[in-house]
């Protein structure tokens, strides 16, 4: 297709972060698969409005808290994003061709999805909204230990579900692998030490956010919508990611 001598050109990264966005949105309950618009974009949705839904004959779950997080595969839990984004591609796409799609978006990407969601995702999210994400990053300095919120399902209790249904099972997920490499020390490969001094820094770093996000789930903090992002999201200081 040609129209004043230039040739249309498909990006084809760009619209794989664009069916990640939206993806994303689904789980979150931003959006339905079966119905067009936004669905949840209000404090306090209802039972109803959170409720799983049927699409195709396959049941789609939303998430139950707002609160996904963006950590390895191996992390221990199972709405971690990479296995919700699975879910939802073999849901949409069909489970025949599940590892061919996931493949594909990879290659489009020129990264693993494990990796886009953990380092670069929430970039291109918060670039998309022009520093005002609608999702919210709780994250350690180094990204260690990484959730997002649902910026209109959040509550004064949301820090304190970041730090205790997320940030302390992992800390006890890190300190348990340590733990397993430790009682074999002698007889480790140089990679196995490797990973076993990795997984010692991010357990330090998940540590020291714990002492900093306790603080803040202390304070229980409430915020009013009308105030907008830039406002609210300072609230809750350095347990959040910068948005500039």
């Amino acid at each position: 297709m040609e129209a004043n001598n230039q040739h249309i050109k498909w990006h084809n990264d760009v619209l794989i972060k664009q069916l990640i966005s939206y993806l994303v949105g689904v789980c979150m309950g931003r959006y339905r698969l079966d119905k067009p618009g936004l669905h949840i974009a209000y404090p306090n949705p209802s039972a109803e409005d959170l409720a799983a839904y049927d699409y195709h004959g396959k049941k789609v779950v939303i998430d139950d808290d707002g609160i996904i997080p963006l950590l390895p595969h191996d992390s221990p839990f199972s709405d971690n994003m990479i296995n919700r984004l699975a879910t939802l591609i073999g849901i949409v796409f069909g489970e025949d061709h599940l590892t061919d799609n996931l493949n594909y978006m990879e290659r489009c990407l020129g990264e693993t999805l494990e990796k886009y969601l953990i380092k670069d995702y929430w970039k291109d999210h918060k670039k998309m909204y022009q520093n005002r994400p609608i999702y919210w990053l709780f994250s350690s300095k180094k990204g260690a230990f990484q959730c997002i919120t649902y910026m209109h399902r959040m509550d004064a209790y949301t820090a304190e579900r970041v730090r205790s249904k997320y940030l302390l099972p992992y800390i006890d997920s890190l300190q348990r692998k340590i733990e397993a490499l430790d009682s074999r020390s002698a007889e480790l490969s140089t990679a196995e030490s490797r990973r076993r001094d990795q997984f010692r820094k991010m357990l330090d770093e998940c540590r020291e956010y714990h002492d900093r996000l306790q603080v803040i789930a202390e304070r229980a903090i409430s915020f009013d919508l009308d105030d907008g992002v830039v406002v609210n999201y300072a609230k809750f200081g350095d347990v959040l990611a910068k948005i500039k």
